[in-house]
């Protein structure tokens, strides 16, 4: 049982963002699960577990209606780690698996949990403005919420084809296929889920997620961090839970600041250089020594 909870603990402890959204997420969804499970065991009548259940659920679901989403606005950040779908959680978390491993060897742990937050804000955005700004979508519009991480899975699916298109992945029966080409294949997906109006909510926040992720990694290469604001937010809120040790270690350095913020700003564009590379040629075109000092880096930013 201690290994298990260690297990949970260990993508926190040591920084691993993909681990740690699958942890949240499934938590979230097992919590649901069991809470289903209750009300069904409970002697109710089926119209009245599901009524209470779906009233549980309207707390964490982003309202598809603005008013609503006025009294609850918190939705807007629950509602991208709740599933109660088993297929649903199952493919957002293989997805998640898959292009966040990837986008967080490429470009750092620490910009996934944000892109993945940004990318879910964004598509609930979308969905919501559509509804409400396009009479067409208003007479097709979803029941009551939203609920999922497809649009945060989503902007780290496009981020990581961005990144680096030409990786290869191995798909069952169909063999090697560049990740540039399975990202395509999604947003056409959900552009024909739009179109027809299966589940044009739910497809509109994939097609904003999947916009803030290309955009994400089109200013990561001029050398701007979308995600910056959102990891000092998130350093501020972890120095206010964790107590200050009193032992105050001081580190020396063997360099003097000028020679060291000039060995930074060389080893910056050093890695801009391979990124670069990456986009123009592909991943597998670059050295032993390019893939190293990649590897590194990345690891040096976690």
């Amino acid at each position: 049982m201690s290994s298990f909870a260690e297990d949970i603990k260990s993508p926190f402890r040591t920084g691993n963002s993909v681990g740690q959204l699958i942890v949240i997420n499934v938590s979230v969804f097992l919590v649901l699960v069991i809470f289903q499970f209750i009300l069904t065991v409970s002697g109710l009548s089926p119209d009245k577990s599901s009524s209470i259940f779906h009233s549980v659920v309207s707390w964490i679901a982003v309202p598809m209606n603005f008013k609503e989403l006025l009294f609850k606005p918190w939705t807007l950040f629950t509602y991208m780690f709740a599933h109660y779908s088993l297929w649903h959680i199952f493919g957002n978390m293989l997805m998640l698996i898959i292009f966040g491993k990837i986008f967080q060897e490429y470009a750092s742990s620490k910009r996934v949990f944000a892109v993945y937050i940004y990318g879910g804000l964004i598509g609930a955005g979308l969905a919501l403005a559509t509804y409400y700004l396009i009479p067409t979508f208003q007479q097709h519009a979803p029941a009551d919420f939203m609920v999922g991480a497809s649009a945060g899975v989503m902007a780290i699916v496009i981020a990581a084809a961005t990144l680096v298109p030409d990786y290869l992945i191995h798909l069952f029966v169909i063999g090697e296929v560049r990740l540039k080409y399975i990202a395509l294949f999604v947003v056409v997906l959900d552009l024909i889920g739009v179109t027809y109006f299966a589940n044009a909510g739910g497809h509109l926040s994939h097609l904003g997620g999947a916009i803030f992720g290309y955009i994400f990694v089109i200013q990561m290469k001029k050398g701007i961090d979308l995600s910056s604001g959102f990891n000092n937010l998130l350093f501020r809120l972890k120095k206010l839970f964790i107590r200050k040790s009193k032992i105050k270690v001081v580190h020396k350095r063997s360099i003097s600041d000028e020679d060291y913020n000039m060995k930074r700003k060389i080893k910056q564009e050093e890695i801009d250089e391979i990124l670069d590379k990456i986009s123009s040629s592909g991943y597998e075109s670059l050295t032993k020594k390019e893939k190293e000092t990649l590897f590194k880096a990345s690891h040096e930013n976690k």
